[in-house]
């Protein structure tokens, strides 16, 4: 069996990161999927988080935003709504997304507004999380 995996994170602007790995593991529907060289193929949703990977003996971590996954013995490819790098992400913007998505759950004024700002909330979160991670632009 190799020792490396594929992981390739695309979403419809980009191909956000493409590398040889040795474990991955990332949000799925029902929690989170752990992935090394050799995995039985399958597809599955993804769900919004971080996805963390082993790189040369490194930990990384990378956001995505919903999207869907194949995974193979040889390769995992993840296409996401939204992805970032850890080095892509903006912290200072990501705590005024946060400040700006809890303002407007608190002048929702629908279950729609509510809906939006709390995904907006998870979001920023999400991007907070992934920057304080060891390696993380915010470190």
């Amino acid at each position: 069996m190799a020792d490396s995996i594929l992981l390739e994170v695309i979403t419809p602007q980009r191909r956000v990161f493409s590398a040889q790995v040795s474990e991955v593991q990332f949000p799925g529907a029902d929690g989170y999927y752990g992935i090394l060289p050799g995995h039985t193929p399958v597809m599955t949703p993804v769900g919004s988080g971080l996805v963390y990977f082993i790189q040369d003996g490194q930990r990384h971590w990378l956001t995505v935003f919903r999207g869907f996954a194949e995974v193979g013995p040889e390769s995992v490819t993840i296409l996401a709504r939204e992805s970032e790098t850890t080095d892509m992400i903006d912290l200072t913007k990501a705590e005024a997304d946060k400040q700006h998505a809890m303002q407007l759950m608190k002048e929702a004024q629908t279950e729609k507004d509510l809906a939006e700002a709390h995904a907006a909330l998870d979001a920023s979160l999400i991007r907070i999380q992934a920057a304080g991670q060891p390696g993380g632009h915010g470190n």
